[in-house]
């Protein structure tokens, strides 16, 4: 199992990748509403990419249940303990 700072930035990676911004700086605290150009379309591309960066399917109401970027990480670990 990874730790959350790996976890953290592969997510990073998969939002830097979405946002083609490769500087942003995400943290456990981010929220969709935090950042620029993040809206509705770019939060599913976003959550495909991290679908596929771990290798696991994400059901809709998880998926509506993350609060920020420390709640995705959360369903990570939860995931790859299972």
């Amino acid at each position: 199992m990874k730790n959350r700072t790996e976890i953290l930035l592969k997510i990073q990676g998969v939002i830097r990748d979405e946002l083609n911004d490769p500087e942003m700086v995400i943290g456990e605290k981010t929220r969709a509403s935090d950042v620029s150009g993040w809206d509705s379309l770019t939060h599913i591309q976003i959550i495909v990419g991290v679908e596929r960066k771990f290798g696991f399917r994400l059901k809709a109401s998880e998926v509506a249940q993350l609060e920020d970027v420390g709640s995705l990480i959360d369903l990570v670990i939860a995931r790859e303990a299972r």
